[in-house]
């Protein structure tokens, strides 16, 4: 019994070997992340101000995402960064990428792409070094708005007093037009006491050339008539533009002066709103208040932006966390029966997802009974007799794995059909075709070796894959087969099948169809009552 001990961990330790290497090359030569160096090609760009971007920042054009941040480096006093674009989507040299802030609360950015037109250069074509975007634009800052926001309340304030002297202005210029009048009127008077006779003479002679007026007059009667007609049309005219004047303005001079006094009104009221909005500016200036706070003390800022940069890592991780449902079901031909899987995947980043399955297996769980019976006969010795009972229990087995993917490996870890084990599998042909291998159940009462499943599945559909493999390869090579089954000699069981996997968008389609359905059955039927 030593031998076989010694051979059982002689070759566990071989595999656990062989398992430990394969996952250190691939970790070592497969890169971390959603895209690798064949699917997908690097651009560069230099940004004055990179906030807001990050490693990982997405890349996307109209809402879709083509890319990520590989990198960012200060080079002199810009901000360098590369770019690692899917390959399908050929960059040019004339295209754009703009920054974004998507949320006015988070500070997290990410660049809109313009690819470029036909007639500019493919970046892809050209050497590493040369693909350079050189259209970029940023968007501004809570910083740059405040900046804006103070020259433009500065200007405002200009104004304001520029018109409020104007007005000034214009008040002592009435006053002094006034008072010439007075001394006009007054130096008017003295002269008219002055000349009295002079006026006299004048009123004499106004009063001849009245009379000659008057003959020229009686001689061209019907002439002035007309000259007279002319004017009152023309009076008549003067009055309706008058009276749309007065529509404009006021039929009277109280209008005039309301308009006057709501003007200086507005313009109080703007210097007021201005004043305060001085005393909002000084007092952030000075650190006062929430936003003060924020802008003058640095730690408060880091720890804000440290907490926004939490919820925006935890919003992100909701978002993209997807959840997959996979049934499927393998015919053994051995047992001539079948084994039905039901599992969810979460898969909260495409490199690294969660495992729960239920298993239903027809061979149940091996356990060996002994039984001990005496008996005596006559005056005898009792004999004592020794039953061993291999029992099979069908029952449903649990799975809960952690996968984590590295290029076209992926290692699991955990409980598989409720026994402790560890798998890998290889993904081919764009993941069309997987082949996986599961090592669990190390201690089992009938066997020397740990369970071994090899298995490859091949997606011909969306929606469906097709699944063939050995079970127990092993044991194989010792124990044969098992009872009443045919032999294999690649394991102790041979089985196909098949299964579906959809995600959780398939499911919200599924749930708002099927909702719809209720609801519409849910109307009709409250409409026959």
């Amino acid at each position: 019994m030593a031998k076989p001990n010694l051979s059982k961990a002689f070759a566990v330790g071989l595999l656990v070997t062989v398992c430990t290497a394969a996952f250190l090359v691939a970790f070592t030569f497969f890169r971390k992340g959603g895209y690798g160096a064949k699917d997908s090609y690097v651009v560069h760009a230099f940004f004055v101000d990179a906030t807001g971007l990050t490693w990982k920042s997405r890349v996307q054009i109209a809402g879709i995402q083509v890319g990520e941040v590989e990198r960012i480096v200060l080079e002199g006093q810009r901000a360098r960064l590369d770019l690692r674009i899917r390959n399908e989507i050929d960059f040019r040299a004339d295209g754009c990428l703009y920054k974004r802030f998507p949320s006015a609360l988070l500070p997290d950015a990410l660049l809109d792409a313009v690819p470029g037109t036909a007639a500019g250069p493919s970046l892809r074509d050209l050497p590493q070094a040369q693909r350079e975007v050189k259209c970029v634009s940023e968007g501004a800052s809570i910083a740059k708005l405040m900046e804006s926001l103070g020259k433009i309340s500065t200007d405002i304030s200009g104004l304001s007093s520029e018109l409020s002297d104007t007005l000034r202005g214009e008040r002592s210029s009435i006053k002094a037009i006034i008072e010439n009048l007075t001394r006009t009127t007054a130096n008017l008077d003295r002269l008219v006491a002055d000349n009295s006779g002079k006026l006299s003479r004048i009123l004499d002679n106004a009063e001849q050339v009245s009379g000659v007026a008057s003959e020229v007059m009686t001689a061209d009667r019907e002439r002035y008539r007309t000259i007279a007609r002319n004017v009152e049309e023309a009076s008549q005219k003067l009055n309706r533009v008058l009276g749309s004047v007065e529509q404009i303005v006021g039929s009277e001079e109280g209008s005039l002066k309301e308009a006057v006094t709501g003007a200086k009104t507005a313009l109080d009221k703007l210097n007021r709103s201005l004043d305060d909005v001085q005393k909002t500016t000084a007092m952030v200036a000075e650190g006062k208040g929430l936003a003060g706070k924020l802008l003058a003390d640095e730690r408060l800022g880091e720890r804000f932006s440290a907490t926004l940069d939490g919820v925006s890592s935890y919003v992100d991780r909701l978002v993209k966390l997807q959840l997959q449902v996979e049934i499927r079901s393998e015919w053994l031909l051995s047992q001539r029966g079948a084994k039905t899987y039901a599992g969810l995947r979460l898969l909260p980043r495409p490199d690294k997802y969660y495992i729960f399955e239920v298993v239903n297996d027809p061979r149940g769980a091996s356990t060996q009974t002994v039984e001990v019976s005496t008996t005596q006969t006559g005056g005898g010795a009792p004999q004592t007799t020794t039953t061993t009972k291999q029992v099979y229990d069908e029952r449903l087995r649990f799975s809960l794995q952690f996968a984590k993917r590295y290029g076209p490996m992926t290692f699991r870890v955990g409980v598989i059909e409720s026994s402790g084990g560890f798998g890998a599998d290889l993904h081919l042909l764009d993941d069309s075709l997987q082949l996986s291998m599961n090592l669990y159940q190390f201690s089992r009462p009938t066997t020397d070796w740990p369970r071994g499943k090899l298995f490859a599945n091949y997606r011909f559909l969306r929606y469906f894959y097709a699944t063939v493999g050995t079970d127990d390869v092993f044991n194989s090579w010792r124990s044969g087969h098992y009872p009443g089954g045919p032999s294999f000699s690649v394991g102790r069981d041979v089985f196909f099948g098949g299964g579906i996997a959809f995600t959780d968008d398939d499911l919200k389609t599924l749930f708002l169809v099927g909702g719809s359905s209720i609801g519409a059955a849910t109307s009709s039927g409250s409409g026959v009552r």
